[in-house]
């Protein structure tokens, strides 16, 4: 690991998705049933997590959330693709990075 990714980067919160990931597959079956042919919808359900974070700032919320993300890139629907950007292109954060002060 790199001593960038030791202070900005969570291996925790890694290993804590896995484990819902593992959970996940006997309470509502197999990932690429569920999502490769949209029969749930994981950005509606990242977005659910969301709300529910900011109703009772449970972090659990946020790593159920970036599974769903997760389960969308793993399992795109037509129309969804991968392309990197560079900054022109990319979103930006909201309030203002150190950086570009």
């Amino acid at each position: 690991m790199t001593d960038i990714l030791k202070t900005e980067y969570s291996e925790q919160f890694d290993a804590e998705r896995k484990l819902r990931v593992e959970a996940s597959f006997y309470k509502y079956g197999s990932a690429r049933d569920n999502f490769a042919g949209g029969r749930v919808d994981a950005l509606a359900s990242a977005k659910r997590c969301i709300d529910a974070f900011e109703h009772d700032r449970n972090s659990e919320h946020l790593m159920d959330a970036a599974n769903y993300l997760m389960f969308r890139f793993k399992y795109p629907l037509d129309g969804d693709y991968f392309k990197p950007t560079d900054s022109d292109a990319s979103v930006m954060p909201v309030g203002t990075p150190i950086n570009m002060e």
